[in-house]
């Protein structure tokens, strides 16, 4: 046990202190040892190599070099496996740790690494959360935009949720209309079919309702027990209940409605957990009331959205600066040219600010390499226009826009991508886009090309013509150059 001990101690010190002991064992107590034999046979001439005292000190010689051994064995044999696991982890692409097995710098070194990976793999995970949080806020975004009703929409999913939770017969959401100036209906979930939405109005006075909103606090009232008054709700109240939970909808001290849950299976068990529940729903609805209110034209702000987040691609690209800005002035010259709609010019000046929103999916190591790609990062690449389609899709107003950037690297011959389209098969807009982004591409430096001179450049366009681009527009578009100042256009 007391040499198990010794061992671990030794095992367990520095790597300074063990290759001090290696060198001491392995070359000063042996040179020692052969000095001293030599001083012996100065001494003593008469002694034999077969003595047993002679024979002791070369024992003692070849032991010391191998215990000097065996110590320092165990720390390179330590290094070794470090780097051994430390390179199979890195080849695996995986956040395993590293194990070292003395306590010695080397288990410092194996705790660092593993504090360094598994800091790595919180921060992969919060960026992956990041995304996923991301897509969800335009998927949202976009399921409200995309929704006939809109407000109406979030207020029913709401509503039929908060149903299901209360387990309650019927459970409604009254909104304010001030054109009205009175309580509507927004949202209903119950056994009523005569409940018309967005039009039945609630008393404006004398009502359960008016009074929980006009007091801004939760009122319960629950079934009576005489049969004659089974039906505790007013006539002219266009929802029946015979007991209510009502919690009124405020948005920064003013309210906005109220939500009811009618009939619950446990009326007699109403607590104050659930008027905390309900009154947390009205505050979610409150907020997004408040949010559709200073967002009443949210497809122009989803826009703008885009818009910066697509200057934001752009930005991490000195060399592709001001690119979304010239592509759109060249487009836009082509469309004065073709003489094409006001409607058909807008759509056109978004598709070349959005063309390359996709980009925001593509991995940064991809999208900033300084030079061209292998055949594996291309394919990646070519997902932007998929990805800027996606995005683009969940307004209803973008539809053809988001066909637009999908197609915007289709080729006229049918060898560009996503989908092979050829000729007339590829809309018009994406056509001319097409000519206006492949024109900015050849002007512009990049570090494995120099920027083309306008004369070049529209050599290099000519020769696009029936395979990349479509010629008549190629033509228009160098007719166009022809009139412009060759300053202004560089």
């Amino acid at each position: 046990m007391k040499k198990n001990n010794i061992r671990k101690t030794i095992e367990d010190r520095g790597i300074y202190f063990k290759f001090l002991f290696a060198t001491c064992f392995m070359f000063i107590v042996p040179s020692c040892l052969v000095l001293y034999l030599l001083f012996l046979y100065q001494t003593q001439p008469d002694i034999s190599f077969e003595s047993p005292y002679v024979r002791l000190i070369v024992f003692w010689m070849i032991a010391s070099g191998v215990f000097g051994y065996i110590l320092i064995k165990g720390t390179i044999t330590g290094v070794l496996d470090l780097i051994k696991q430390a390179k199979l982890i890195s080849e695996q692409g995986s956040f395993d740790k590293i194990e070292a097995k003395h306590q010695d710098e080397l288990k410092d070194l194996a705790i660092a690494f593993n504090r360094i990976t598994s800091d790595i793999e919180k921060k992969v995970e919060d960026l992956e959360h990041s995304k996923k949080l991301t897509r969800e806020l335009f998927e949202k975004i976009g399921y409200a935009i995309s929704s006939s009703q809109k407000i109406d929409s979030l207020l029913s999913l709401i509503n039929q949720g908060t149903k299901k939770v209360f387990e309650a017969e019927a459970s409604f959401i009254v909104v304010y209309d001030k054109l009205k100036e009175s309580l509507v209906i927004q949202a209903y979930t119950g056994p009523q079919k005569d409940v018309a939405l967005g039009t039945s109005e609630l008393p404006s006075s004398n009502s359960f309702i008016d009074a929980v909103i006009k007091s801004k606090k939760p009122m319960i009232i629950k079934k009576t027990q005489d049969k004659d008054n089974s039906n505790i709700s007013s006539s002219d109240e266009p929802i029946k209940y015979s007991s209510i939970l009502c919690v009124p909808i405020i948005d920064r001290g003013e309210p906005k409605g109220a939500i009811a849950v009618c009939d619950l299976k446990n009326t007699d068990k109403i607590d104050s957990e659930d008027l905390f529940l309900l009154e947390n729903i009205a505050n979610q609805i409150a907020i997004s009331i408040a949010n559709f209110e200073l967002n009443k034209d949210i497809e122009d702000t989803y826009y703008q959205t885009l818009l910066t987040l697509a200057k934001a691609v752009e930005a991490k690209d000195a060399y592709s600066a001001g690119h979304l800005d010239r592509v759109k002035d060249y487009a836009l010259k082509i469309s004065a040219k073709l003489n094409l709609s006001d409607k058909a010019t807008k759509l056109l000046e978004g598709g070349a600010l959005l063309h390359d929103i996709g980009k925001l999916g593509i991995p940064d190591h991809i999208l900033n390499k300084k030079g061209h790609f292998t055949k594996e990062e291309f394919e990646i690449m070519k997902q932007h226009v998929i990805i800027g389609e996606d995005i683009l899709k969940p307004l209803r107003s973008m539809i053809k826009l988001s066909k637009l950037v999908r197609h915007h690297h289709e080729h006229y011959d049918g060898t560009g991508y996503p989908d092979g389209l050829q000729g007339e098969q590829i809309p018009l807009l994406s056509r001319i886009l097409s000519v206006a982004d492949v024109y900015d591409a050849l002007i512009t430096e990049r570090p494995y090309k120099r920027a083309l001179t306008r004369s070049e450049a529209v050599k290099e366009l000519k020769k696009c013509s029936y395979n990349i681009l479509e010629p008549k527009l190629v033509t228009l578009f160098t007719e166009i150059l022809d009139k412009e100042d060759k300053t202004k256009w560089q």
